[in-house]
């Protein structure tokens, strides 16, 4: 396991005072709470820490500001609530300048003398924001000397700070933990009274973070650190809900979990937990896992195995973790486990007896738990919950959807999802982008196993299947890709392809597909009623004569798709005409004459021609001279940049 932070370790209780509030479960600020050694700790309005008593070393400490904004409460800015089952001191719905809601959980370990802080950061816009994050502490004697604590493993990265007072002790600071995804920038000069980290987070529409950080005091800035990276994550964290702990981003906490329950890993030794909390340490002498499942009999690698789980109460089941975090759930055929004990006597632990099982680390294993929820290599999830590492398929896979039955190559699928929330249908997301519903065809999967049980061979039927990752690099579409929209919100990323009829007011209009910028059914349409714009801006509406448009994906499958179920095709760069092609290749080959003017003129002929001629560039560069190539790679990045500044009427989307 991570180890952790915390400081000064004592055995006796201190005092915590609490002056009710005026409401059940409220409290008066500010919360006062003085712990064993003596130091006297006080949580003011919007959560900032003081600290009174025995050489006060903090004299504002753990203030949060969010994009240059502070905290405030929308509240009684006197009171806060007090959870009577975590202890802690809760300040809700904090507002931090309208571009993020806060709520600051505080707690006070008064028989350990530290204080941690969990602030959740929620983005209540309807578009991912990134959120700047600082937490700033001020000290009252100024800072003597400081240092970084650094991560004791892995890439050394500062996750805290301990700074010597001219007071003879030491503020001590944890902003982060080993293996976390998000660390701090911390900031601090010698002889001045505060230290800052800051950090960035991103944060999804209507979605939620956390960051957690340690405030402390020490004898020593050595003493201070030393303690700090002692404690483990499970004593940091004791208490605190496992949906909590998910979403703590600055710590490596929530990837160490199966549902609710938390893996266990020895370090120099193998340990067994049993349910009534005993602990044996010891070297397990299994040679290997047979587990009986429901799908196969699965025998696991016991290089691989982590940990194990015994879950259920009556009729125990033992989840089985790899170090590529499967997760394999049965029934192990020995109703022991073999364990011998430092003293050398063997043991043999009753399975019925467990709680969780943990494997010592092994040489060269990576300290990041994140490894355990790896999605890199295909895999397949059941809705039972087990997870397992597989070669990927190679046969094609039939889907039926509403534009037919689509026979899909593997290798352009990223994931299926068979329990899609508020859905009874399939969840298809391939590796250009595209997303689509429809039903597998095949009612069971045969699958090589590739990671703990490797080699073996599962069969699963659909049914019993909640999603299929085959890959995690998905190239999502941005603003040159071509996309077509659906009315039942499936998204194909490709272009239009072969030819259109448009009946119009006056004519028939023959469309050649890549030549189209947009296509869109309005609001009102009726049939097979559009409205198009050509790639040189022409607009015109009218009914088409095909009722299918033909959609060429980026993945390489093709679509066939009813008109009625179109909202809206766009190509940010859809392809000239074919006499302006030929007119374009002209032009092209004046890049590369003799004369520095006609080579002028054709660069800036081609610019003036817009965004539209990049395609057609980029397919002629290869067959003209190195004159050429340069000229072109020149109007290229021209045009890149009036991409984003075409006309009004370019890029504005057609009526609907």
């Amino acid at each position: 396991m991570i180890l952790l932070a915390m400081v000064i370790a004592a055995s006796a209780h201190g005092r915590q005072r609490v002056r009710p509030g005026s409401a059940p479960g409220m409290i008066m600020l500010p919360y006062n709470a003085t712990d064993s050694a003596g130091n006297q700790w006080l949580v003011y309005q919007g959560g900032f820490l003081q600290q009174r008593g025995n050489q006060p070393i903090f004299s504002q400490a753990a203030t949060l500001n969010v994009n240059g904004n502070g905290v405030q409460s929308n509240a009684n800015p006197q009171q806060a609530k007090l959870d009577e089952k975590t202890n802690e001191v809760v300040f809700e719905n904090l507002n931090a300048g309208g571009v993020a809601t806060v709520t600051r959980r505080v707690f006070v370990n008064v028989p350990d003398g530290y204080v941690r802080y969990i602030d959740v950061l929620r983005n209540p816009q309807p578009q991912e924001q990134s959120f700047n994050v600082m937490v700033q502490s001020n000290l009252n004697y100024g800072v003597a000397s400081a240092q970084n604590i650094t991560e004791p493993a892995g890439k050394q990265r500062p996750i805290g700070w301990a700074a010597m007072t001219p007071a003879g002790r030491a503020a001590v600071e944890l902003f982060a933990g080993k293996s976390a995804k998000t660390v701090p920038t911390i900031n601090y000069q010698p002889g001045n009274s505060f230290v800052q980290a800051s950090m960035t987070l991103t944060v999804p529409p209507g979605k939620e973070v956390a960051i957690m950080h340690v405030h402390a005091t020490a004898a020593s800035a050595e003493a201070g650190t030393q303690t700090l990276l002692s404690l483990r994550e499970s004593d940091l964290l004791k208490g605190v809900p496992n949906d909590l702990r998910k979403l703590i981003t600055n710590f490596s906490v929530g990837s160490g979990f199966i549902g609710d329950r938390e893996i266990l890993r020895g370090d120099l030794l193998d340990v067994i937990e049993l349910r009534g909390g005993d602990l044996l340490r010891g070297t397990i002498k299994e040679s290997t896992l047979k587990l009986e499942t429901f799908y196969a009999p699965i025998e696991l690698q016991m290089d691989k195995v982590v940990a194990l789980l015994n879950v259920g109460q009556y009729r125990p089941r033992q989840l089985v973790v790899t170090v590529d975090g499967e997760i394999f759930g049965g029934k192990l055929g020995k109703e022991t486990i073999d364990l011998e004990l430092s003293s050398g006597q063997v043991t043999q632990v009753p399975l019925s007896q467990l709680s969780r099982v943990g494997w010592r680390k092994r040489p060269g294993e990576s300290d990041d738990k994140d490894a355990l929820n790896n999605t890199e290599k295909p895999f397949v999830l059941l809705r039972t919950g087990d997870k397992m590492a597989i070669e990927a398929p190679t046969t094609l896979i039939d889907v039926n959807t509403r534009y037919g039955l689509l026979k899909v190559n593997p290798q352009s699928i990223a994931a299926v999802t068979f329990a899609a929330e508020d859905s009874g249908v399939h969840e298809i997301t391939l590796t250009d982008g595209s997303h689509f519903s429809g039903l597998v065809a095949a009612d069971h999967f045969n699958f090589k196993l590739a990671g703990g049980a490797g080699g073996q061979t599962v069969s699963f039927t659909t049914s019993s299947l909640a999603r299929l990752q085959l890959t995690a690099k998905i190239e999502e579409p941005d603003d040159s890709s071509p996309t077509l929209e659906l009315a039942n919100d499936d998204l194909f990323v490709g272009t239009l392809a072969g030819q259109l009829k448009l009946d119009t007011a006056f004519d028939t209009i023959t469309l050649n597909a890549p030549e189209l910028r947009q296509l869109a059914r309005p609001k009102d349409a009726v049939g097979l009623d559009v409205q198009v714009e050509l790639w040189d801006q022409t607009r015109m509406s009218g009914q088409l004569q095909q009722q299918q448009l033909t959609c060429a994906l980026a993945s390489g499958l093709q679509v066939t798709v009813p008109v009625p179920l179109v909202t809206r095709y766009a190509q940010p760069l859809p392809q000239p005409s074919a006499a302006m092609v030929e007119r374009i290749k002209t032009i092209v080959q004046q890049l590369g004459a003799d004369d520095w003017k006609d080579r002028e003129r054709a660069e800036t002929q081609l610019v003036n021609m817009g965004p539209s001629v990049m395609g057609v560039l980029k397919q002629l560069r290869p067959d003209v001279g190195p004159e050429a190539q340069q000229r072109i790679d020149s109007i290229l990045k021209q045009l890149e940049k009036k991409k984003g500044t075409n006309a009004p009427a370019a890029a504005a989307p057609i009526d609907q």
